[in-house]
């Protein structure tokens, strides 16, 4: 037998349904009628989240861990639940506006956590998760152009100038006929000890 929530669900999307919070919870409510809710109220902005949902909200609030880097795998290992929980989640409260979240991917990447400059003089609009997405990316590209320049001074430091390249006759091999020699290569007398070849060439030429 369906539960008062179900019934009332279905009531209700036979009538169109509701769009919003208020049909979410519903929806929630019908399928998980045991669960704990939870209602918080932030920053003028009032919404409902579970049991888990507020263990990651609390954590989210220790603001000795804003702006610093944190990893979904120790908010889930204090939460109790998956790291796809806490990254969902958190993409909420980005939605929401009540963080601003920048996660960097790869390696020593991980999860910012920054609290909203001037929130009460934000001009309201609608956000999509295609926008807040776009605007979480172009945060990381900072981050890691900040971490860069911060590493700059100590690569500096164990960086080593490109040597200077000699020109290639510098380098080349000069090969003679101290390094071989053929049928004609021509013999310096001055490589011959006692001038031998020397005198019997000049003695045949004088014999002739």
């Amino acid at each position: 037998m369906d539960s008062a929530y179900i019934a009332q669900a279905k009531r209700e999307e036979k009538r169109g349904g509701i769009v919003g919070p208020e049909s979410a919870l519903r929806a929630y409510q019908a399928f998980h009628p045991d669960a704990a809710i939870y209602t918080v109220t932030y920053r003028g902005r009032t919404v409902w989240m579970t049991s888990k949902q507020q263990h990651i909200w609390h954590e989210v609030q220790k603001y000795w861990k804003r702006g610093k880097r944190d990893t979904l795998a120790r908010i889930a290992t204090i939460v109790g639940c998956s790291r796809a929980t806490v990254s969902r989640f958190l993409r909420r409260l980005d939605l929401w506006r009540f963080i601003d979240l920048v996660t960097l991917r790869g390696r020593n990447g991980g999860t910012y956590i920054f609290t909203r400059k001037d929130p009460y003089n934000e001009t309201p609009r609608r956000w999509t998760m295609k926008a807040r997405e776009a605007v979480r990316n172009l945060h990381a590209a900072y981050i890691r152009r900040r971490m860069q320049e911060s590493l700059e001074p100590l690569l500096a430091r164990y960086r080593q100038p490109r040597k200077p390249v000699p020109p290639y006759w510098m380098d080349a091999v000069q090969t003679g006929f101290l390094t071989g020699s053929t049928d004609a290569t021509f013999i310096q007398p001055s490589r011959v000890s006692g001038g031998a070849i020397y005198g019997k060439y000049h003695s045949r030429k004088g014999n002739r």
